[in-house]
């Protein structure tokens, strides 16, 4: 095998846990075609050499995020835009999304549970596609959100 052509595919093809988590976060939090591109190339080779890691998590399990990333890697690799991965993850927050410059967030809700004001939703609109999202913020063990897409 010839050497990677980009340290997070020399990353994903470790066999190291920590190395491929880390790799895992930064195909999440990118759009970027060069990052993704070698991945995309290498995908039949990632998922051979990450399919029997051991990657552990508490309350989430890593091979889910591991999971995660490569159906993000699917995504470009069809061409298809970046923002339909957000229902398969629960971490994508709307207000680091838009530093990220990935959405816009059009509209704060207010929300009202039982009378007392609770976590607003948002709405958001993708900067790529323009598909816009109701995102339902709450918490349980973590802060986690949920992605709805809106009828355009």
């Amino acid at each position: 095998m010839t050497e990677p052509d980009s340290p997070l595919l020399a990353d994903f093809l470790s066999g190291d846990g920590s190395r491929v988590l880390r790799s895992v976060w930064e195909v999440v939090r990118t759009r970027e075609p060069a990052v993704l591109r070698p991945l995309a190339r290498s995908l039949a080779v990632i998922e051979r050499a990450t399919e029997d890691l051991e990657l552990g998590g508490t309350f989430v399990s890593n091979s889910g995020n591991l999971e995660h990333a490569l159906d993000r890697i699917r995504l470009f690799d069809a061409g298809r835009c970046l923002c339909a991965a957000y229902p398969g993850l629960t971490f994508y927050q709307p207000a680091k999304e838009e530093a990220a410059g990935h959405v816009r967030i059009e509209e704060v809700v207010p929300v009202l549970v039982n009378g007392r004001p609770d976590r607003p939703r948002h709405v958001c609109a993708c900067t790529g596609c323009g598909q816009r999202w109701d995102v339902e913020e709450s918490e349980y063990h973590y802060t986690w959100w949920k992605w709805a897409a809106l009828e355009s």
